[in-house]
């Protein structure tokens, strides 16, 4: 089945299921997302986080404007682009327009965005105010990805730093050392300690070195089978937590995620017992994640949001606990929790810095120790073959 079929008949079934009864149009919603996975040729239909993203900004712009919402699909689809995505776009277009509700449509597509995503679009159909849930939606898609493209350019300056380096080291000992050995084995010049040693470990890396790769693959598939176990995974995370400024930024990327997803749903009118409910599978920290769902389950209890926050201390930072006291006392949650996650960014901008801070003058001196020893190693033996032939 080609793509225009599929949609096609995606069409057909979403259309139908919009005058079911909802255990039949559950049932169709089922049978639909399991014929677009198992379909062929949706590789091209993915969207990048930026697509979407601008998906969501011109629908805001559009809609808050006075154009219908099939009119501003429609308008989207025309897009140059969005040109792989037109038929996807098509297709909402003709659902939304045969009665079928945008957050209902779009659920079809889950490679479009998350069920979080979809539960906040849902809200904001209900309440009349599309538009600008879409625009917030946005606004924080944009944020996000202005920090995760500042996080990676200051780290990308210390990773190159050790694949060139690493690349240098490993050129010299395995393929320019071995030559200039030749050399002083003809010359019969004999080779101080340091020589002989980075030859030695050459030739080990050279026989041996695939061991080395194989055991690294063999760890980290290990581990990716043991962080299957939920146990096993929450453990580990939780012990990634303790490591010094390191754990601290993981943690403040962790309670980023769960402000995010957490304002967003209670702008959108959710309560806090439902918002933390959503919340739960947005946090990648496992340790996070478990403290989210006491935190859930306690404040179903009817106990105090920020007590329990603060009974976790070791997963939220004592500022985002003092900030949702204000919040709770005030009648301003939904506001603080917007504040936090500003601070947070910030926040995690600055160990970011402190970490490349501290990592670059270790690598640097670290990498030019190692090159200086590899060519000492080199031109030591040199000085005494000239005295040779000089002599």
């Amino acid at each position: 089945m080609d793509r225009r079929k599929r949609y096609s008949a995606l069409d057909s079934h979403e259309a139908a299921s919009a005058a079911q009864s909802p255990s039949d149009s559950g049932l169709n919603q089922l049978r639909q997302w399991w014929q677009y996975v198992f379909s062929p040729n949706k590789k091209g239909d993915h969207f990048k986080r930026h697509e979407l993203t601008y998906i969501m900004r011109t629908l805001s712009t559009l809609l808050v404007n006075g154009v219908p919402l099939p009119k501003a699909l429609g308008t989207l689809a025309k897009e140059e682009t969005l040109a792989k995505h037109r038929e996807v776009l098509d297709t909402l277009r003709r659902n939304v327009e045969s009665g079928v509700a945008f957050s209902t449509a779009i659920s079809y597509f889950p490679h479009m965005c998350n069920a979080v995503t979809v539960n906040q679009i849902r809200v904001g159909e209900r309440s009349g105010t599309l538009g600008d849930t879409l625009k917030q939606l946005s606004e924080n898609r944009d944020k996000s990805a202005e920090l995760r493209s500042a996080v990676i350019k200051k780290l990308a300056y210390p990773c190159l730093l050790v694949t060139l380096g690493s690349a240098l080291i490993t050129f010299l000992l395995l393929y320019v050392l071995p030559v200039f050995q030749e050399t002083y084995d003809k010359a019969h010049v004999p080779l101080p300690f340091i020589t002989q040693l980075l030859i030695a470990f050459g030739a080990f890396i050279k026989h041996y070195g695939w061991m080395f790769v194989a055991a690294a693959i063999f760890t980290a598939t290990g581990i990716k089978q043991l962080r299957k176990r939920k146990d096993i995974a929450t453990r580990m995370d939780r012990s990634m937590l303790r490591i010094p400024l390191f754990g601290n930024w993981l943690r403040d990327i962790a309670v980023l995620q769960l402000m995010e997803v957490l304002h967003n749903l209670m702008a959108a009118g959710y309560t806090l017992a439902e918002a933390l409910l959503e919340t739960g599978e947005t946090v990648g920290n496992r340790a996070v994640k478990q403290g989210v769902h006491d935190l859930q389950v306690a404040v179903q209890r009817g106990e105090r949001f920020s007590r329990e926050l603060e009974r976790l201390e070791s997963l939220f930072p004592p500022i985002v606990n003092q900030l949702v006291i204000v919040g709770e006392s005030t009648g301003q949650l939904t506001r603080v929790t917007s504040d936090i996650c500003d601070y947070l960014r910030r926040e995690i901008e600055r160990k970011t810095n402190l970490i490349v801070g501290a990592l670059e003058p270790i690598l640097t001196i670290s990498l030019a120790g190692a090159v200086a020893a590899v060519l000492l190693a080199i031109y030591l033996p040199m000085f005494d073959m000239i005295n040779v032939v000089t002599s």
